[in-house]
């Protein structure tokens, strides 16, 4: 049975304002709470399944993971009870609470480049963002403020597992953002526009020791006046790419070029 305290914080987490105020997120699916378990156990507050999720043969080794986490409380549920607890339509029987992680501005930076995240609204896009970093070998993100929550339950479920494996920094504004970068021997920051004259693909685009911006999915990067400007060549008559498929394109050509490996 939920305690009262599980039950104010699950309570809590399902809106945006109250996730502001927690120490806490949610992460529901069989897939996002195995990542969970997996990579970061010490996360754990607690889990929270159905008597079906619980039941069933193939849940045992999470449920295991699970039990097998000091401190950390196992809490099974009717399936009507947990469908109402459950963000999703269609709920797969099973969520942890997790306690959220530092998000502060480090004291340096570890990978060959910085992708930043300027005001990337969409938590599908977000997520999907994230998880396209998590491949191509990146280890942190960094987001400004105006992105959605990356912590929030859509995100959580789009990115599939990378928020426990990125270490992901909230900062200030995109100004704030190029300062702290730039005192930390990261220049310059290479911003994405549609139809800039420098390609993504050309030889003088190098991201080594740079960082590149992703922006916003309707107003694009909010000063442009902050770094060079870089494109993705179209040659159709598509206005822009979506977010998280520019990213994919950009990202995946750091790889080509052996600066991520």
């Amino acid at each position: 049975m939920l305690t009262h305290r599980q039950r104010k914080e699950l309570s809590q987490l399902q809106s945006r304002h109250g996730r502001r105020k927690s120490e806490r997120f949610v992460a529901e699916g069989r897939r996002a709470c195995l990542e969970a378990l997996t990579q970061r156990p010490d996360w754990l507050d607690f889990l929270v399944c159905s008597r079906s999720f619980a039941a069933a043969a193939d849940s045992h080794d999470l449920l295991q993971r699970a039990g097998a986490v000091a401190g950390a409380a196992l809490e099974v549920v009717d399936d009507r009870e947990f469908a109402a607890l459950a963000a999703t339509e269609t709920p797969q029987g099973v969520l942890c609470v997790l306690r959220r992680p530092d998000t502060g501005v480090p004291e340096a930076v570890a990978d060959p480049f910085v992708l930043v995240l300027d005001r990337v609204c969409e938590p599908g896009n977000l997520g999907t963002i994230l998880r396209t970093a998590w491949a191509v070998g990146l280890s942190s993100v960094w987001l400004t403020e105006g992105c959605a929550d990356p912590f929030a339950a859509k995100v959580v479920r789009a990115g599939m597992g990378a928020q426990f494996s990125l270490r992901l920094v909230l900062s200030g504004d995109l100004a704030t953002v190029r300062e702290q970068l730039a005192a930390r021997g990261r220049q310059p920051l290479y911003l994405t526009v549609p139809k800039a004259s420098l390609s993504c693909f050309a030889a003088g685009f190098d991201l080594a020791g740079a960082a590149l911006v992703i922006g916003n999915e309707a107003d694009g990067i909010g000063d442009l006046s902050l770094g060079p400007h870089v494109t993705i060549p179209m040659p159709g008559k598509a206005e822009s790419l979506n977010a998280a498929q520019a990213a994919t394109v950009l990202l995946f050509d750091a790889v080509r070029r052996g600066i991520v490996k």
